[in-house]
């Protein structure tokens, strides 16, 4: 897909990889993976909510599950800044995974392991291009991918729904 021929397409996209559950605590997975999380927390540990004091349900308040996760997005040092494929954020995820194909394998026999994937389009439509490659090394990771493309309301959209 060439941004030349006037395709709408993604601008900007992330990608997360999350570790939900199971027996290891955050730093055990940490160890596993050899990788430093961007949030993590233990059960029983305070969420986000829980630190900032909101006024929500206790099991919001606190971590009900091992949670642990990295994430990129396409302004990240670790993206292709030529990629136009709306996975770029993806695709370096990926790339940072496959080598730890079989700890996820291990991770996967008692917690959830999911690839989260969303994008922001520049129009109406939201042209993205899957590629054979990285669906080969998505299938390689086993792990399901979640995703969302955000598109753009045109103005006059927006008037004829008033």
């Amino acid at each position: 897909m060439d941004a030349a021929d006037g395709a709408a397409l993604i601008r900007w996209n992330r990608a997360s990889f999350a570790v939900y559950g199971g027996r290891r605590s955050a730093s055990e997975i940490s160890e596993l993976l050899n990788l430093e999380p961007d949030m993590h927390g233990d059960v029983g540990e305070l969420t986000p909510a829980g630190h900032a004091g909101r006024k929500l349900k206790p099991q919001y308040l606190t971590y009900q599950r091992t949670y642990w996760s990295i994430d990129v997005d396409s302004d990240s040092h670790r993206v292709d800044a030529e990629d136009e494929t709306g996975f770029a954020a993806l695709t370096a995820l990926v790339g940072l995974l496959t080598p730890r194909a079989e700890a996820l394998v291990e991770l996967r026999k008692d917690a959830e392991t999911v690839l989260w994937w969303s994008g922001d389009s520049d129009s109406t439509q939201g042209g993205f291009v899957l590629t054979a490659d990285l669906i080969g090394q998505l299938a390689l990771l086993g792990c399901d991918v979640r995703g969302t493309a955000y598109i753009s309301v045109e103005e006059s959209e927006v008037a004829r729904s008033d």
